[in-house]
């Protein structure tokens, strides 16, 4: 009888150990769906206009009426600047330093122009465009749109590098996650080549199926690897931030790191909804944060001849050196060790096989 009984109670404790494992591991499910509503859903659920860029064309003495009457009914949604040329205008959205440029008609019977580059948001290109059109309603004029710095024929909406942005955001995470769950123990001098390894292969994987299967990416040889490029390089530092907070503090990474590495970094991302359209904590975090700083290079080097990439690469290496830096500092390496020597002394042992030997 007492042999029934327990192993019985065995199975119920076993069973309650597990439930209370099961209940733990539920916590993640929970916090990712709390951090996604919080930062995605509340990043992107309404656009916030602040401070677009607007340019008014012509001689700024005669346009002055015009941009104070636009800037009465407009707010902070734009900020509107006098711009002396056609040329000059042209020039001034397709490097960057205007948002969209707008050229007025004299004659109602002749359409006022509105010069926007979707590459640099279509949300933004939009946004002028409603301006445009509300200013010339009051005349009956139309609006004719200039597109200077058009999306990829296969990107009409401006989703491609916000997708490719996610992919490498979340395997640069998923990376070091699965290999400090599967293989705990793994040196640091066969890890961290692994890390590498996979962020090359993540953006190269990307390309491919979203490049040349879907035409999203788009560009010379040199362009595509200057892409691909960049997200190996975010990619690699998003694994060794990951990897870093492994370090630091344990097991609770998997939540620190979901939450800066991830969360933070997309909702701050400024693919689709660029800067001018974020709410103002993620349009703070855009001015800095490392996946700001990948999406405005690639940008440049997708659509934009280069434009501007220096400075955000500059930024990006300082983001991984820092990383670097940390991971390499003498309290992060003997945290890393003590933590491979207590993995491996818990680890069992194969006992050594026994050699039968004649008296």
């Amino acid at each position: 009888m007492n042999s029934d009984i327990q192993p019985a109670a065995d199975m119920q404790a076993d069973q309650s150990s597990q439930t209370k494992l099961a209940v733990a591991a539920m916590l993640v499910p929970l916090f990712f769906v709390t951090l996604f509503a919080a930062c995605i859903i509340g990043a992107y659920h309404k656009p916030h206009p602040n401070s677009i860029k607007v340019g008014v064309v012509g001689p700024p003495n005669l346009t002055a009426p015009l941009r104070a009457d636009v800037e009465k009914s407009a707010g902070s949604a734009f900020d509107i600047r006098p711009v002396t040329t056609l040329t000059d205008a042209v020039h001034a959205v397709r490097q960057r330093n205007l948002n969209a440029a707008f050229v007025p008609t004299p004659d109602p019977k002749r359409p006022a122009t509105v010069i926007v580059a979707s590459a640099n948001g279509r949300l933004v290109a939009t946004a002028a465009e409603t301006l445009a059109r509300l200013v010339v309603a009051a005349q009956g004029a139309q609006v004719v749109v200039r597109e200077v710095r058009p999306l990829a024929a296969g990107d009409e909406i401006g989703l491609g590098i916000f997708m490719f942005m996610i992919v490498c955001t979340i395997c640069g995470y998923i990376t070091p996650t699965i290999l400090e769950t599967a293989t705990p123990g793994l040196l640091p001098r066969r890890r961290y080549p692994i890390i590498a390894a996979t962020a090359v292969l993540v953006p190269t994987i990307a390309y491919l199926i979203g490049g040349l299967g879907y035409g999203v990416y788009k560009g010379s040889f040199g362009t595509i690897l200057a892409f691909i490029g960049v997200g190996a390089l975010y990619t690699f530092a998003i694994g060794l931030g990951t990897r870093l907070l492994q370090t630091l503090i344990g097991p609770v990474a998997i939540f620190i790191s979901l939450a800066i590495l991830v969360f933070l970094n997309i909702a701050s991302l400024g693919a689709t909804y660029t800067a001018p359209v974020l709410g103002s904590f993620w349009r703070f975090l855009n001015h800095f944060w490392i996946g700001a700083s990948a999406v405005n290079a690639q940008r440049g080097i997708l659509y934009f001849g280069g434009q501007g990439v220096g400075t955000e690469m500059i930024r990006l290496l300082a983001w991984t050196a820092v990383i670097v830096v940390l991971l390499l500092l003498p309290v992060s390496r003997k945290l890393e060790r003590k933590r491979e020597r207590a993995i491996v002394g818990s680890s069992p042992r194969t006992p050594a096989p026994q050699v039968a030997t004649e008296a």
